[in-house]
């Protein structure tokens, strides 16, 4: 039976991206998707001195006081979290547009300090009525990095009447290095760490000839959710319709909030190495799935290439595309550029 969709129940972290959960392959579609990314695959950055960066002066931000209405804003990665070398910083004013003029001040209260220094610079983008603003460096981070947010937007104005609450500090560390590298037309995923291939894995994604396509580019685990119930009635498919299903499915790492995930699939496994049968996700045996839950880290990369039909990666709203920019297109959504790291 082909497989794959929504979890019942997500973790806290995924309203950042600002969409509800729907199936592998199907749902509302987020806005932001490029025709084709033409960004190349961000290596991962050595950790050796940086380039001379020069930093771009913050105006100061536009305070208001006694706001009639505040905004928490939601950040990502948690404080005291290691994750993977893919994971963005995330800020996301919730229902809430804050124009271009206010926004190089505001980014001028996002320090980010890095150790070693990783220089890096924010990007900002609306989708679905949520402001965010990412902070990514040119490549994957490199392994073992320590960061720091300090976000000083107490009484930051955000729009007539409308100023930010409460000032925060987040610190997390980036984990070791894992890229992994689907080929769904070798159907097999490649999952190197720290510069070493670790095994070749096979694997079914998503069914083209049905519409079912695995989305094609750069993307990163948002959550390991371990069991999962899927339940085709969330994408609108009867239960007892050919293409239905309904059933749990172990070791689950999600990576859209549309649902598509890298998971055990049992019931598929004469499809793995063979063809592409899921509504979406990436299956593999239970061993293989297990094994590679283990290693894993939310922010972790995922690469999926070899799509005939390609439907590529969301950029923002359904989960975490930023690498699919490249870095010249990434410095054009910044209102201030390149921040040193220091």
């Amino acid at each position: 039976m082909r497989r794959l969709t929504r979890a019942v129940g997500l973790s806290a972290v995924l309203a950042l991206t600002g969409l509800a959960a729907t199936a592998c392959g199907g749902g509302a579609e987020a806005e932001q998707r490029p025709a084709k990314s033409s960004a190349s695959s961000p290596s991962a950055a050595a950790p050796s001195s940086p380039a001379p960066v020069t930093q771009k002066p913050a105006p100061e931000a536009a305070l208001l006081k006694g706001a009639a209405r505040v905004v928490r804003p939601e950040i990502a990665p948690a404080d005291g979290e290691k994750v993977g070398v893919g994971q963005p910083i995330a800020v996301v004013f919730k229902q809430q547009k804050i124009s271009g003029e206010l926004r190089a001040g505001i980014e001028g209260r996002l320090k980010v300090s890095t150790s070693p220094q990783v220089p890096g610079a924010w990007h900002w983008n609306e989708t679905k009525g949520d402001t965010r603003v990412h902070f990514r460096p040119e490549k994957f981070w490199p392994a073992g990095t320590k960061v720091t947010l300090d976000a000083r937007l107490a009484g930051v104005k955000l729009a007539e009447g409308t100023a930010a609450a409460g000032d925060r500090s987040v610190s997390f560390t980036i984990g070791d290095s894992m890229v992994s590298t689907v080929d769904l037309k070798a159907r097999t995923m490649t999952v190197v760490r720290n510069g070493k291939t670790l095994r070749t894995i096979p694997v079914s994604g998503g069914d083209e000839s049905k519409g079912f396509g695995t989305r094609e580019g750069i993307k990163t685990i948002l959550a390991k959710e371990g069991k999962v119930v899927m339940d085709s009635l969330s994408i609108g498919i009867p239960r007892n319709h050919p293409d239905g299903f309904y059933g749990s499915y172990e070791y689950s790492m999600r990576e859209t909030i549309s649902g598509e995930y890298v998971h055990a699939a049992p019931d598929n496994a004469e499809s793995f190495g063979k063809e592409n049968v899921s509504h979406g996700c990436i299956g593999m045996s239970t061993a293989d799935a297990k094994w590679l839950y283990g290693l894993s880290l939310k922010g972790d990369v995922v690469q999926v290439t070899g799509s005939t039909k390609p439907k590529p990666m969301d950029r923002f709203g359904n989960g975490y595309g930023d690498w699919n920019l490249s870095w010249a297109e990434w410095l054009e959504g910044s209102a201030l550029g390149i921040r040193t790291g220091a």
